[in-house]
């Protein structure tokens, strides 16, 4: 009776038992790792801009005389040759027929006189002064002609008039400013910009240039460089660029609006653009540089020196010592040792 006991009691003991963990070797450590890429890094710097016309010009009259049509407003947007303002013309209509008579009187008189001559009645001198008297006539009949065009102004490209400095009915003098045209077919967006960023950059390094518009949410414009002033500002050490921008059809943007400024600029390094943690970087006691590189072949590790070109926003930029798709310890690299066999911690990461 007491063998059937005890032989139940150990069969019971028997299913309880159940099956012990795989031992891992405590030999290999674990840590983070992550694959290099070769990519061309970037940085952003953003300014504040202001919007102006490509070009602009104060339009005035060039002879005196007394606005009697000035049909364009403030705002208002005309088409190239399009009617600015024209003074009374009655004055310079009227010079132009004296002219006109002048001319014809001048060219009977030399046609007269040059019959005489053929007749040899006359003596050639006089027809040469007749032959003067009709020239200057010419003359006077274009001057007349001219100042006559000159006391209407048109649009001289397709324009925006920005303003209007004489009102209808008032008399002017050559000179005196009508109007204020803005071209923007083209628009130019300023920016003041630091004078490291213009000693530095170089049209290779720039990625892009865009406008923005805090009313505009979502849209940006791409810009293109035109100019930078020679001086800086003597207080803010800073220098006007100036970019331009193809006009929106979409949306009314005139000059004198804020604008956003974004520069993009490849990162200053000296390789593709190699960039790594923070974390995998370890320093020799002589102060060169070097990270663990991890072999998926043999799961060893190797340090390998490297080369610094900078640290940048994203983390170590990396001059020499790695490829494209190395695979180098990213976290827990205080812990290793040469040749030590370690295991990934998930997949290793491909992004900062």
């Amino acid at each position: 009776m007491r063998s059937l006991v005890l032989f139940v009691l150990l069969g019971l003991l028997a299913g309880c038992e159940r099956a012990e963990p795989p031992v891992v070797d405590q030999a290999i450590r674990p840590a983070k790792l992550f694959q290099v890429s070769a990519r061309q890094v970037s940085t952003t710097h953003d300014f504040v801009g202001r919007l102006d016309a490509a070009q602009t010009v104060d339009v005035s009259f060039e002879v005196d005389g007394e606005i009697v049509q000035l049909p364009v407003r403030e705002g208002q947007a005309i088409a190239k040759g399009e009617l600015i303002a024209s003074l009374d013309p009655t004055d310079f209509q009227l010079a132009v027929k004296e002219a006109e008579v002048q001319l014809r009187l001048a060219t009977q008189d030399m046609q007269r006189k040059t019959t005489l001559l053929r007749e040899r009645g006359i003596s050639e001198s006089i027809v040469d002064d007749a032959r003067a008297v009709f020239e200057l006539a010419q003359v006077r009949l274009s001057q007349s002609r001219e100042r006559l065009a000159d006391s209407r102004i048109a649009a001289p490209f397709d324009a925006f008039v920005a303003r209007r400095y004489a009102d209808n009915h008032t008399k002017v003098r050559v000179g005196d400013k009508v109007a204020r045209l803005s071209d923007l077919n083209e628009l130019k967006v300023v920016a003041s910009l630091p004078e490291q960023l213009v000693a530095t950059v170089t049209p290779e390094r720039v990625v892009s240039v865009t406008a923005r518009f805090d009313f505009l949410p979502g849209e940006h414009f791409e810009l293109t460089y035109r100019e930078n002033t020679g001086e800086a500002n003597p207080v803010a050490q800073t220098y006007e660029v100036t970019f331009t921008m193809a006009r929106s059809e979409e949306s009314n943007l005139l000059p004198g609006m804020t604008a956003q400024v974004r520069i993009e600029l490849k990162a200053n390094l000296t390789n593709e653009g190699i960039v790594v943690p923070t974390t995998a970087l370890s320093s020799e006691p002589d102060g060169r540089f070097f990270v663990w590189v991890f072999d998926p072949a043999t799961s060893l590790v190797s340090k390998r020196l490297v080369s610094v070109s900078g640290a940048i926003d994203e983390g170590v930029g990396i001059a020499s010592g790695l490829a494209d798709g190395d695979l180098v310890v990213a976290a827990g690299a205080s812990q290793l040792q040469q040749g030590m066999q370690i295991r990934s911690l998930g997949e290793p990461g491909t992004r900062l």
